[in-house]
């Protein structure tokens, strides 16, 4: 099974990536288009490692352990 997955999620990454290319023929600033690259390929990393290792804490529990304490800092 994981050898037909992970297909799909490049197929799905480059699909985003053809809806977006309208915006990309437009003079875009390098800037934003390294932006949109990278958080392009770090989604396509995390899906990657989230479904081979579905033990893996998600992006959830990650921005909960990042937050947490910003979080008890302000309530005090």
């Amino acid at each position: 099974m994981t050898s037909k997955a992970i297909p799909w999620i490049m197929l799905l990454c480059v699909l985003i990536t053809g809806v977006q290319w309208y915006w990309f023929r437009k003079k875009i600033p390098s800037k934003e288009k390294m932006t949109y690259w990278s958080i392009l390929c770090l989604c396509w990393f995390l899906a990657i490692m989230l479904f081979l290792y579905p033990r893996l804490s998600g992006p959830t529990d990650w921005v909960n352990v990042i937050f947490r304490p910003l979080g008890k800092m302000i309530d005090q």
